[in-house]
């Protein structure tokens, strides 16, 4: 992450590991990134890792759709309840 870095969202993922949404830019393209944080010990501050994805802002409208679709199929299955 720049210093530019926005940070949109922070979801739990486990006890020790949270997904980061955040904006960004490199080399002159302006990125959505995805990435795993991780406190490697009780005490540490959670630092990223490789596991993540960085993608052009552009696809974020097909991310979100791909979601939704996942989210669907998912509901449907009985994996997960609520409104899908």
């Amino acid at each position: 992450m720049t210093d530019a870095a926005i940070m949109v969202a922070e979801i739990t993922k486990n006890s020790s590991e949270s997904i980061r949404v955040v904006l960004d830019t490199f080399k002159g393209h302006q990125l959505v990134d995805l990435r795993v944080f991780a406190a490697f010990s009780v005490a540490s501050v959670p630092m990223p890792t490789k596991k993540g994805l960085s993608v052009n802002v552009a696809l974020i409208p097909d991310l979100i759709v791909a979601l939704q679709q996942a989210q669907e199929k998912a509901h449907s299955l009985g994996w997960i309840g609520g409104e899908a």
